[in-house]
This record gives structure tokens, C-alpha cells and sequence, in this order.
């Protein structure tokens, strides 16, 4: 996909929302997760095939990283290498 294509799609533009929020020392992990279970169930399931789709380019071999990110680089090629998210599929309902 070309940078042009990516920075025009609604999910490079919600992504960059998400940064906005992340880039906070007050941001809370846990309330953001309850916070979740707050949408219409199809919406939680769509948000949970994001974040698989997060762990699998995060986890690949060609996903560059340093100090800052190397664990959670690790955590996610050990899932992807684990072969769960291989396993099974998350249907759109």
C-alpha cells in the first residue's frame, strides 16, 4: 500500500487519533480496556481483530524496533510463533 493511500484511510486516521490519547503520561491501560467492553459487542469484535492484526506486524520479522519497543516486539513474535492466532477466526456478526 502506498504512504498516500495509507495517510487518506479512516484507520490511518483513527490510528493517529489513538496516538493523540497515547502520547499522555496519564493514560490508563485498564480504563481504556473496560472502556471497551462499553461498545456493541460486533464493534468489541472488530477492535479485537485490529489488535491481532497489531500483534502479527509487530511480531513479524521485518517489523523494525529498538530499546523502547523490543518487549513488546518479543511478546509478539512469541504469539505469532505460537501459532493461536493461526488457529482460530474472529467472524464479523
Amino acid at each position: 500500500m502506498e504512504r498516500h493511500e495509507l495517510e487518506n484511510s479512516r484507520e490511518f486516521k483513527a490510528a493517529k487519533e489513538l496516538e493523540h490519547a497515547l502520547n499522555d503520561y496519564g493514560w490508563n491501560e485498564k480504563r481504556f480496556a473496560i472502556a471497551v467492553t462499553t461498545f456493541h459487542k460486533t464493534l468489541q469484535q472488530t477492535l479485537f481483530r485490529s489488535m491481532v492484526e497489531v500483534i502479527k506486524t509487530m511480531g513479524s520479522e521485518g517489523y523494525g524496533y529498538d530499546l523502547r519497543n523490543k518487549a513488546s516486539h518479543e511478546i509478539c513474535k512469541k504469539i505469532v510463533e505460537s501459532g493461536v492466532l493461526e488457529d482460530e477466526t474472529i467472524p464479523f456478526i
